[in-house]
């Protein structure tokens, strides 16, 4: 089925809309410069978004639709969660470097976390993005593939801060020494999967971060005590 006018001129106007502002941010794009990047009139971009606001959080939230998409999908499939963790750390990388522009917006979005926009984004358009991946850990951690003491909301950070890292730095990483191959996508996915993993996954030991957590319980009482 064909896409009506209607559709096709909204779809011009997101996609002009998030080129300039992954380029230029929000406060320096004017609806006028995005009318015409898509071949518009400014009336038309009115027509199908109120505001700037509203044309920009429509943006953002095409822009993350599909990570949340597929997460909430992985996490109702079947199969065990050490192995969703694997498939969406691939997952994430792969659409980051296929989507370089929508990504450059996203990060540059997140990456000023001090303006009131971007806390309402968060819980507009990014909790859903979070949820979706903290949700996979939870679950993970029910069916006892993964320590019952793990915060799945830290380790949603984790794996959301190496795909992020390996987007902004992989052209230096072909430089570093050490790297290794790390600057391969699919060789740096494995390899972030199974550092995770190896935090999480249930072990016969007492795990380091919990020896941490209770020498840090004791520094605290020593200090107090003095």
């Amino acid at each position: 089925m064909s896409s009506t006018p209607a559709a096709t001129g909204a779809r011009s106007i997101l996609d002009a809309a998030t080129a300039l502002f992954a380029d230029e941010g929000y406060e320096s794009v004017s609806v006028a410069s995005i009318a015409a990047q898509a071949g518009v009139c400014k009336a038309n971009v009115f027509h199908h978004f109120a505001s700037k606001d509203e044309l920009y959080l429509a943006v953002m939230k095409s822009a993350s639709a599909e990570h949340a998409d597929y997460a909430e999908e992985l996490y109702q499939s079947p199969g065990s969660s050490a192995d969703k963790v694997c498939k969406l750390i691939a997952f994430e990388i792969r659409n980051m470097l296929a989507n370089h522009q929508r990504t450059r917006l996203l990060l540059r979005e997140t990456n000023d976390g001090g303006h009131v926009r971007v806390r309402k984004l968060a819980r507009t358009v990014f909790q859903r993005n979070f949820t979706a991946v903290v949700n996979i850990f939870e679950q993970g951690r029910e069916r006892g593939e993964f320590r019952a003491s793990i915060d799945p909301a830290a380790a949603a950070m984790l794996l959301g801060g190496a795909t992020h890292l390996f987007f902004n730095c992989r052209d230096a990483l072909r430089e570093f020494r050490e790297a290794n191959g790390l600057e391969t996508p699919d060789v740096y996915a494995r390899r972030v999967a199974a550092l995770i993993l190896s935090g999480v996954l249930v072990a016969p030991e007492p795990q380091t971060h919990e020896l941490a957590l209770a020498h840090g319980k004791r520094a605290r009482h020593t200090e107090a005590t003095k």
